[in-house]
């Protein structure tokens, strides 16, 4: 006896599951492969978001058009906390492979970021995948996405001007720029404006919403007193690394 036919939401469920990280490609497909037979996969060279639109179409062509008249206005197509987290737990745990995550993390940067409507969980997840993956992932490690982890599973509670910061604390080349100009500030060979410079050129980004300058750090007060204190820069590194 055949099992019984999988409905329309079943489907949906699991696109928008991938959509938001709480599956892998992996995880999907083979929730995909217990119905139907999709295109076999390859990372880098199969869309996964075409992989399973075709497959549904084969499935249930009135399947196919209910998801693409749903997508075009959907608002939860976006990574989570809890999804991104889930991605990266899959990634250290061997169970899929960097590409793989990053075909995931890169899905909204797609007809320049507007394949869907979707709204990020929060602005700090939101700039670590379409502004920091793309920026920084060659120079990205098992030791970064380790400690990275911990600190976007927290994200909702981190402010987006110390989350940017603490992301690139923990890039080698990053963390020395920072240390020898916070040197030079802490030692009085820098002013505020030239800080503001800094900030700008090292961490803002043309899009509105991930605007940088020294507004936006809020360790500002903190730099003043280690300034006039004379404390020392691996000090103050410190208190950065959220």
């Amino acid at each position: 006896m055949s099992a019984p036919e999988k409905q329309y939401p079943f489907f949906h469920d699991m696109i928008i599951r991938w959509f938001q990280g709480v599956l892998t490609t992996r995880e999907m497909i083979a929730q995909l492969e217990a119905v139907t037979t999709p295109e076999p996969y390859e990372p880098g060279l199969t869309d996964p978001v075409s992989l399973f639109e075709t497959a549904l179409e084969t499935y249930h062509a009135g399947y196919f058009y209910e998801w693409q008249d749903y997508k075009q206005y959907a608002k939860d197509t976006a990574p989570t906390v809890a999804g991104l987290t889930h991605q990266l737990t899959e990634l250290l745990a061997g169970h899929q492979s960097l590409n793989e995550f990053m075909e995931w993390g890169a899905w909204h940067n797609m007809d320049g970021g507007e394949t869907t409507g979707g709204i990020f969980e929060n602005r700090n997840i939101e700039y670590f995948c379409l502004i920091f993956l793309p920026q920084h992932y060659r120079q990205l490690n098992t030791a970064f996405y380790e400690k990275a982890t911990g600190i976007i599973a927290r994200s909702n509670d981190i402010p987006y001007g110390a989350f940017v910061i603490a992301l690139h604390l923990l890039l080698e080349k990053e963390y020395k720029s920072l240390y020898y100009f916070l040197t030079a500030y802490i030692e009085g060979h820098k002013t505020d404006a030239e800080l503001n410079l800094y900030l700008e050129k090292k961490f803002s980004h043309p899009l509105p919403a991930f605007r940088y300058n020294i507004s936006t750090f809020p360790y500002l007060d903190a730099l003043h007193s280690a300034r006039e204190s004379k404390s020392s820069t691996t000090a103050f590194m410190q208190l950065m690394m959220i």
